[in-house]
């Protein structure tokens, strides 16, 4: 049996019911009225008389007005919390209905107050506040959680989880750094390894951030958003940019296969390079007349070293004797360039030269990356330089190349390159999509590559002359023999030329994909001079060295990380046992939970 409030009359409506079952007092009797029962006078009319009729009206509606203001309750609380652009307007709402329901709250305060004093009222109180315990536990737990949080890899090779020393990389960042990977966002009609790729690098890149707030990253459209590729420098489809917030330095990360099974390793040296905390080893080999890499002469490459420095590389001077036998490219040497020799080349450094392409060390024992080199040649080339080159699959001939269409006019020997190979690495020649603007190189060899057709080799000219171009063999002419019994030879010669290999020339070509060792890359310019102190500021000269540079040692990694193959598992049903699964998750749950509901009925019935 419900309570009832002591006093009937603390309710307006049910006063004025009262007042009515009572009779009709007449006007005269009102007026002579001056006294209540208990001999107190009548006081005037009270505020609450005056608005006694609106309450009633307001009251009239109590139903829907409750509803519209729980309704507008939740419509408000929805917009503030889960719609930012409507937040302001979610408060609106949220205020309305807080109005509509405390004036239903007002009007009915008694039959509210019996409510909650009530035994019935009593036992749904103390649920509310068991209730709102209950989500503040939750919520404090999910706070808690939320900022201490672990993850476990659960797989059986560990294929989520990252290197020790990627982790102690990403947690001891000093600074902010950004990834970008530019992927096409038209999913569905991606081919089945451009998805592979996709899901690999949004996966690891999302691990990285899991492990560092200093790490952030996101995947853009370059068809959407062509000017950030081009700010960040990048030319290829799939390509990741990681940019140094302070720093500013960007490092580009290119594919490597197929399924960028070097992913994580690619990552950890970019990130080394664009916060400044390593950088890659250029090494200039000198002890055979080249060219100085320190020389402030006008054939000096002083300037070019300032310009790899501004690359974020170090460049360093490498000597080799003539009288060394044991002697190996250093293990951190990213880059070898060997620029314009003038004496021979001993045999001890031609077997470490050997050993460099091949990806062994001095003892034998395989390089974590294959070797990459730069020859600048000339036209007087040492013969045992040739015979270097030759046996990885590169000529370098003899004379120099007048070009009668191209030749800078006046100077004949100073040879204009700008018929950059469309077939060439991008990274090289059409930097940020739009080709170089002429080079400029004086007495400039013609190089071309030699394919043996075994495909252990890939060779790509750089750069191509006109037909009207002559090789003449004496440095001292400027004017070519067309006739007559030796003419200079004629045709369209390549001044620069680019072989990525597998081994020397004639060797077999690889039955399956290669080791990183085991590939090495080449480029072979016919001239050394167009990177002097006299001529690297013209054209583009600095542009096409230090693009080549670039495009070598684009997937050298400073850290050798393994990556772990993806294992993919199945759960291998029958249809019976499928059925057993299917059937089981859709109604073993809920006849549980109906069974214990029976049983606590039947215990309180």
């Amino acid at each position: 049996m419900s309570e009832r409030p002591a006093d009937p009359s603390a309710d307006w409506r049910r006063q004025r019911r009262r007042r009515g079952s009572q009779g009709e007092v007449s006007s005269g009797e009102a007026d002579s009225q001056e006294v209540e029962a208990d001999g107190e006078p009548e006081g005037s009319r009270t505020l609450f008389s005056f608005l006694e009729p609106g309450l009633d009206l307001i009251g009239s509606f109590g139903a829907p007005i409750v509803i519209a203001g729980i309704f507008a309750l939740i419509v408000g609380i929805v917009l503030a919390a889960f719609v930012p652009a409507l937040r302001l307007y979610g408060f609106i709402v949220t205020g309305v209905g807080v109005v509509l329901l405390a004036v239903m709250a007002l009007i009915y305060l008694s039959s509210v107050l019996s409510a909650f004093i009530s035994r019935t009222g009593r036992y749904g109180v103390n649920s509310l506040i068991m209730l709102a315990a209950f989500l503040g536990i939750v919520v404090v737990l999910n706070f808690i959680t939320f900022s201490n949080n672990a993850r476990i890899d659960t797989t059986a090779n560990q294929q989520f989880s990252l290197a020790n020393s990627t982790r102690n990389l990403l947690r001891d960042l000093e600074e902010p750094v950004r990834a970008v990977a530019f992927f096409r966002e038209d999913i569905p009609y991606l081919n089945e390894e451009q998805l592979i790729r996709r899901v690999k690098v949004e996966d690891t890149l999302s691990e990285f951030s899991n492990r560092s707030s200093m790490f952030s990253y996101e995947l853009v459209d370059p068809d959407i958003s062509p000017e950030t590729a081009r700010n960040l420098g990048v030319t290829v489809l799939e390509s990741i940019a990681i940019q140094g917030q302070e720093s500013k330095v960007v490092d580009i990360v290119h594919p490597t296969d197929q399924f960028y099974t070097e992913l994580e390793q690619d990552l950890y040296t970019s990130i080394l390079v664009a916060t400044g905390q390593e950088q890659r080893k250029v090494y200039f080999l000198s002890g055979h007349g080249e060219k100085s890499l320190n020389g402030s002469g006008g054939d000096g490459y002083a300037s070019i070293k300032r310009g790899l420095q501004r690359d974020n590389y170090r460049p360093e001077t490498l000597r080799w004797n003539a009288a060394d036998e044991e002697i190996s490219v250093p293990d951190d040497a990213a880059l070898l360039v060997i620029a314009g020799p003038s004496g021979e080349l001993p045999e001890a450094h031609v077997k470490a030269l050997d050993n460099y392409l091949l990806g062994r060390n001095a003892d034998g024992t395989n390089r974590r990356e294959g070797g990459r080199i730069v020859f600048l040649a000339e036209p007087d080339t040492p013969e045992s330089f040739k015979t270097f080159l030759f046996a990885w699959g590169v000529v370098v001939d003899e004379g120099y190349i007048l070009d009668r269409e191209r030749s800078v006019p006046g100077n004949p020997q100073t040879l204009r390159v700008g018929a950059y190979n469309p077939g060439a690495p991008p990274e090289i020649v059409f930097p940020r999509g739009t080709s170089l603007n002429v080079s400029f190189m004086p007495g400039t060899t013609p190089v071309r590559a030699i394919d043996d057709g075994s495909g252990a080799r890939i060779p790509i000219p750089l750069a191509i002359t006109s037909a009207d171009s002559f090789l003449i063999d004496d440095v001292e002419r400027t004017a070519p023999v067309t006739s007559g019994e030796e003419p200079d030879p004629t045709g369209v010669f390549s001044p620069a030329v680019y072989v990525q290999g597998v081994g020397p020339i004639n060797s077999p070509a690889p039955t399956s994909q290669p080791a990183d060792y085991e590939v090495s890359g080449m480029v072979v310019f016919g001239d050394s001079d167009f990177i002097t102190n006299s001529f690297v500021e013209r054209g583009s000269n600095a542009a096409l060295f230090l693009n080549t540079a670039n495009y070598l040692m684009g997937d050298f990694s400073l850290v050798s990380i393994r990556d772990r193959q993806y294992i993919f598992r199945e759960f291998n049903l029958d249809k019976n046992q499928f059925n057993f699964v299917r059937f089981s998750s859709w109604f073993f749950l809920p006849g549980l939970m109906g069974l214990l509901a029976a049983l606590v009925w039947w215990l309180r019935r």
